[in-house]
């Protein structure tokens, strides 16, 4: 009986593997090969060098999470400072500006304050289309962890509802990177807020790793993007 040869395709492994698992695998292909010279002796490029190559790219991988923490630390830095500002306005000035004022509206107003129920600096809150207004990403929490729950309002309305001529409102993500992204055409689609709120968990191959966002109102009748936030951006914890 004639004996049936069966072709024989090899597979790398490598697809779909986070860069720790990938950077493993790479090295045990490279740590086999050295392991059983006489198998395939000539393999170009050789071993040692795919294992230079790995070492590199971890190497790169360190550096660009230390370049991500830096970035998380002069944002918290960023975000302290202004914390700081607001309270000392707040806690410190208002109350002293009013009792300075001692009820004088005109005195009040000279000094660029608003005034409750009189003069509140906003525009009076109208649902209105999406051309007045943005949607405004107003935090991040990471509470829980492994998972970010993005929390957003109207920039108009101060409220979670989206304008009259908008359908829904997208998340657009970006995983890593130093440059805040600036175009959702080069992020990744991860669903629609509901009620002001998206959650998005994530692997634990990405503890301490970047996340960025910008969300989006899409259009009613063209399902095309509407109005964009600003970026925003958090550490996996």
């Amino acid at each position: 009986m004639k004996k049936l040869v069966k072709e024989l395709i090899l597979v790398s492994g490598l697809t779909r593997l986070h860069l720790g698992a990938f950077v493993k695998r790479v090295i045990g292909l490279a740590d086999a090969a050295i392991a059983h010279p006489l198998i395939a002796p000539d393999l170009d490029p050789t071993p040692l060098e795919i294992k230079t190559k790995a070492d590199a790219l971890t190497k790169e991988v360190e550096e660009r999470t230390a370049m991500e923490l830096a970035v998380l630390a002069k944002t918290k830095g960023v975000n302290t400072k202004e914390d700081d500002l607001r309270n000392l306005i707040n806690n410190s000035w208002a109350h002293q500006a009013q009792t300075a004022c001692a009820g004088d509206a005109e005195k009040a107003t000279d000094l660029g304050w608003f005034i409750k129920g009189i003069v509140t600096g906003k525009a009076p809150v109208v649902v209105g289309m999406a051309a007045d207004s943005h949607p405004i990403t107003t935090g991040i929490d990471n509470r829980i962890h492994l998972v970010q729950t993005v929390n957003i309002i109207n920039s108009a309305s101060g409220l979670v509802g989206v304008p009259k001529d908008a359908d829904r409102l997208d998340v657009y993500q970006q995983v890593g990177g130093l440059t805040p992204p600036n175009d959702i055409k080069k992020m990744a689609n991860v669903g629609s807020a509901n009620r002001g709120k998206f959650s998005c968990s994530f692997d634990i191959s990405e503890l301490d790793t970047i996340i960025y966002y910008i969300v989006v109102y899409i259009d009613k009748k063209t399902k095309l993007p509407l109005v964009m936030s600003p970026v925003m951006s958090a550490v996996v914890s």
